[in-house]
């Protein structure tokens, strides 16, 4: 699929330009992710501007243009190109990408709702356990779009294989905080909801990983050497 990707540089059709869009796109996602968890955790206990929601609120505005802008150009594309022209694989397969990416939108928007109201992080080992995290899922961004420029292989199965072992932590912590005994001076409510976004975040950005290693009916799974497939739940 990506050898495909890479024959369109040298054409200027509609389809090259969505390509293009999804690369901006995906700088975008990158960006607006690393923008909210700094709002977060440069200063916990510092109010978030109005100005800084709002340009996480732009990054995300901007992120639904491109999905719908890419959508329309995918489509016009096949429409107006008979085979082998349509390159209907890598046309849905692009579509398949950006609906991830636009997802990672939403999910740094839900982030954002939480920096608004960061001054209820209270818990200093929690605070230091979600940034940790945070720090883990931007090196996840970098690989994943890194693996899906490129069309590396290598570097998508181990954003895979990371999505996984991060899932299955995310779980344990997750199970941990429902069985605390509450607490009057922390809101465990708040962490669990960081955790769940951060899953979710994981999660797609494994779904476009998988777009580099995987056909297109097995996007979005786990693919083992015994032809296992298993999804990011």
């Amino acid at each position: 699929m990506f050898k495909q990707f890479f024959n369109l540089i040298t054409k200027q059709d509609l389809l090259t330009q969505a390509l293009n869009d999804s690369y901006e796109m995906s700088s975008i996602a990158m960006e607006m992710f690393n923008l909210v968890t700094e709002m977060i955790f440069n200063d916990i206990s510092a109010k978030v501007s109005d100005d800084e929601v709002e340009e996480v609120k732009k990054k995300d505005y901007l992120l639904n243009h491109f999905e719908r802008s890419i959508r329309k150009k995918v489509f016009e594309h096949v429409t107006v190109n008979e085979k082998p022209d349509q390159e209907l694989y890598t046309s849905f397969t692009l579509i398949t990408i950006v609906q991830n990416l636009e997802r990672l939108g939403d999910y740094s928007k839900n982030l954002n709702e939480i920096a608004e109201i960061k001054y209820t992080l209270k818990s200093e080992s929690y605070n230091k356990l979600v940034e940790n995290y945070a720090n883990i899922l931007k090196k996840m961004y970098k690989d994943t779009f890194n693996s899906f420029k490129k069309g590396d292989v290598e570097i998508a199965t181990s954003v895979i294989d990371e999505h996984f072992d991060f899932k299955s932590e995310i779980d344990d912590k997750l199970t941990e905080l429902a069985t605390k005994e509450p607490d009057d001076h922390i809101n465990y409510v708040i962490y669990a909801l960081m955790l769940r976004y951060f899953k979710r975040i994981s999660a797609h950005l494994m779904n476009v990983a998988t777009a580099t290693t995987n056909p297109i009916d097995k996007i979005g799974y786990y693919v083992g050497e015994e032809n296992e497939i298993l999804d990011d739940e």
